[in-house]
């Protein structure tokens, strides 16, 4: 099953960034990852499958995506945990190039 069809299990990590974040696009949590849900395509992908870097390690592949929420790019950083719960632990602006290998060169910044 696709982290798409567990919307119910999405869950969000509230660092400083993510929160400012929220607050730059004016929206809360739920509606943010909502639109998530809606566009989020394999060609947003980035990279992943990577191993958590916790010491201990939280299991779970690591996925990172990109995409343009209300016309500010967004850095995605998502866990996969094997409990069903997919822990958003990165939503914010990006800070850097993104660099899609699946969107023909495309970059967004």
């Amino acid at each position: 099953m696709t982290i798409k069809h567990r919307r119910s299990q999405w869950r969000l990590s509230y660092p400083q960034k993510n929160l400012l974040t929220l607050s730059q696009l004016g929206l809360g949590a739920t509606p943010v990852l909502d639109i998530i849900n809606r566009q989020l395509t394999w060609q947003d992908y980035i990279s992943g499958p990577l191993a958590d870097n916790h010491q201990p390690p939280i299991p779970g592949a690591i996925w990172i995506f990109g995409l343009t929420i209300l016309k500010q790019p967004c850095y995605l950083k998502f866990q996969d945990r094997p409990d069903g719960i997919v822990m958003w632990i990165s939503l914010h602006i990006a800070e850097f190039n993104l660099k899609f290998p699946y969107q023909n060169s495309k970059e967004v910044f």
